[in-house]
């Protein structure tokens, strides 16, 4: 059968330093670095040691990479775990809440003082990136680059803001990792072909029962996204299945309905199982398998909703560790019944052993095909914790089948690269496979925010009025403002308020610079607002190239 499993994780947080502590700021950053990110490295170390290669492909944006490299942080992570011990022990004393809970408690200091270990063994050897980088220059894991910022890049007008995105990103990639990425997980796995760009902040012409709307178009004609990824050296990039499906001229369906195909669906749809070439370009998109996928992760279902898996929810009262199972998902978060560590172990081996049937399955009848399982790095530990233990278990059983073997996808692009060229849709991987998560009316004075910013920025800069530190905070605050999960996070409920004030807050400052700016004596002032706002927002390190970009007439590609 000679399948291969090309296992793929996005690891991604906004730039969360200084903008707020709890529930949101500093503390999300926290779970998903001591939650997910340090857990899964530790996984691929172990497969490493164990002599296993070309285990899986880890995108790395370069938000988290500077996050991750920031020694205050990494501090501050290693006072925050020791925190969660002291939680541990709080919860010792807890008895009104059941034996069962309270003997949690060693558990749980357990674990969070092994976590600590291995945090400050990491940091010893120079942080996660330097780790990271090990792995990739060992042929472990294949690295994928990033944006400056992770901006929706189809709603982007401007050619020449996407070429700095792309310059900032990959530049600052390659500070820290064996090579420069020839691989990309674009942000949302949105794309654009060629065509006039989306306008986000005009009313939409029309809006279709799932909330996709039909955007104005603007602008003049620009070409699709895969040439100006090729212009900087990319070569591979994500999309989801809708998108080679609507390619391919398959049937129209209802991707809210049901993302999983059916049999008959999967039968005759062989892009699914390899890359196929955008347009007449050298650039291969990859498709997500939304069926094999959706047993570890569903809008309704998967792995992490079993019974016996820890509730994320269910975080009790007093302080304590979430301590109870999913149990029944009718059951408020007060009636589940306490979390068994070893119970749950059970059923990651059961899920191990269900998800590699079913990869079987799925490549049994094409010979030497490819299924990409793509999921957002923080899903295995942070949101379903027994999440990494599953990641390892498949990891080794797809290692020992002599069917089927692991790979990157780059590994993949050179072994067998793609002939079949398709022109791609406008798509994401978002609800509707649209612009839906991330356009519409709550959203629309968002869009309008960073478009006023972005003009109001450039005629700051008209004629180069500022020094350079405040040319580059001004880049700097844009590049941040335009962030996609700022609107993602209003359309689909999670944390509205606090990407609210995100937005508000990056305009605000760019406002602020503009004005400084274009008054008669603003100079000094501006450099001292500059230097102010720069020991807040200090990424991307170098923005000289979204500068540029911001001084340029909008016609650069690549």
């Amino acid at each position: 059968m000679n399948g291969e499993l090309a296992l793929v994780l996005h690891t991604h947080l906004p730039y969360l330093k200084g903008h707020g502590v709890w529930p949101v700021g500093e503390e999300w950053l926290f779970q998903a670095w001591a939650g997910s990110w340090l857990p899964v490295t530790r996984v691929l170390e172990r497969l490493a040691e164990d002599g296993h290669r070309d285990v899986l492909t880890l995108g790395v944006t370069p938000l988290a990479a500077h996050q991750v490299r920031d020694a205050q942080l990494g501090n501050d992570l290693g006072i925050w775990i020791a925190g969660q011990m002291w939680r541990s022990e709080e919860q010792r004393w807890h008895r009104h809440m059941g034996i069962e809970v309270v003997e949690l408690a060693t558990y749980y200091w357990r674990h969070f003082a092994d976590l600590l270990a291995y945090h400050e063994d990491v940091q010893s050897r120079g942080g996660l990136t330097s780790v990271w980088a090990d792995l990739a220059a060992n042929g472990v894991v294949e690295l994928l680059g990033g944006p400056a910022t992770h901006p929706y890049l189809p709603l982007i007008a401007d050619p020449a803001e996407i070429d700095a995105q792309l310059a900032v990103g990959l530049d600052d990639h390659a500070t820290w990792a064996p090579r420069r990425p020839t691989g990309l997980w674009a942000p949302e796995m949105a794309y654009r072909p060629q065509g006039r760009v989306a306008d986000p902040t005009a009313e939409p012409l029309h809006v279709d029962r799932h909330g996709t709307p039909t955007l104005l178009r603007v602008g003049r004609e620009l070409p699709g996204l895969e040439t100006q990824y090729a212009a900087h050296g990319i070569d591979h990039v994500l999309v989801d299945t809708a998108t080679l499906w609507d390619a391919a001229g398959r049937p129209t369906r209802d991707w809210t309905a049901d993302e999983v195909l059916s049999p008959g669906e999967v039968a005759g749809f062989d892009e699914i199982h390899d890359g196929v070439l955008i347009g007449d370009s050298d650039v291969v998109a990859y498709a997500r398998d939304v069926t094999i996928s959706s047993h570890v992760w569903s809008a309704s279902a998967g792995y992490p909703a079993d019974a016996w898996y820890r509730d994320y929810y269910a975080h009790g009262t007093f302080g304590t560790h979430p301590s109870w199972r999913v149990t029944d998902h009718a059951l408020p978060p007060d009636a589940k019944e306490p979390y068994v560590p070893a119970a749950a172990d059970a059923r990651v081996d059961v899920h191990a052993d269900h998800f590699h049937t079913a990869l079987r399955a799925t490549l049994r009848p094409r010979p030497d095909t490819l299924v990409v399982a793509a999921f957002d790095t923080e899903l295995f530990g942070h949101w379903w914790f027994e999440g990494p233990a599953w990641l390892e278990a498949v990891l080794r059983r797809v290692a020992d089948d002599p069917d089927l073997r692991t790979s990157t996808l780059a590994s993949r692009r050179e072994r067998r690269p793609p002939t079949r060229r398709l022109t791609l849709p406008e798509s994401s991987w978002g609800h509707a496979k649209s612009h839906a998560s991330w356009v519409d009316g709550a959203t629309r004075p968002m869009w309008q925010a960073i478009d006023d910013a972005r003009g109001r920025a450039r005629s700051a800069l008209a004629g180069g009025r500022g020094s350079a530190r405040v040319r580059r905070q001004l880049a700097r605050e844009l590049a941040l403002l335009t962030t996609s999960d700022w609107p993602y996070m209003v359309i689909r409920g999670n944390a509205a308020g606090y990407a609210h004030e995100r937005v508000s807050a990056h305009a605000g400052a760019i406002d602020r610079l503009c004005r400084l700016l274009e008054s008669d004596d603003g100079d000094s002032a501006a450099e001292v607002e500059a230097a102010r706002l720069a020991a807040i927002d200090a990424a991307p390190r170098d923005p000289d190239a979204l500068v540029a970009a911001l001084q340029a007439d909008g016609t650069s590609v690549g």
